[in-house]
């Protein structure tokens, strides 16, 4: 294998990170399945996989992050209203409530159902 990653093994590190099934990726890649098992044993390549992967990871956890700032934002906002009646207004805090109750922090929830995701997968990736 050459020193350099070559086009269809960058496009092969991009789908296999964003979860994509080698069978898919070979028949995508017009590549057999052989091929892309024998790069998934090269250091380097398992090396991009990592980091791409780790990329994939981060930017979920942070889409995740900036939804729950902007859903408490929003709920934040309607509580504050002062056309909205207290019953309202009450229902929504509780449900709100209801919702995080016993929730652990969104970053570690999201990070560890990824990685549990990424590891029921036979993807060959060391995290």
């Amino acid at each position: 294998m050459s020193i350099k990653l070559n086009e269809n093994q960058l496009i092969a590190i991009h789908l296999i990170a964003s979860g994509v099934k080698a069978s898919v990726i070979s028949k995508q890649l017009g590549i057999r399945e052989e091929t892309l098992s024998r790069w998934r044993r090269d250091n380097k390549f398992i090396d991009a996989v990592n980091d791409a992967t780790e990329r994939v990871l981060t930017e979920i956890v942070d889409t995740h992050k900036n939804l729950l700032i902007t859903s408490q934002n929003i709920i934040a906002d309607a509580l504050k209203k002062e056309d909205l009646d207290l019953l309202k207004k009450a229902n929504l805090a509780l449900r709100f409530l209801s919702l995080m109750k016993g929730k652990e922090g969104i970053e570690k929830k999201s990070t560890d159902s990824l990685i549990e995701y990424v590891h029921s997968r036979d993807f060959g990736i060391r995290i």
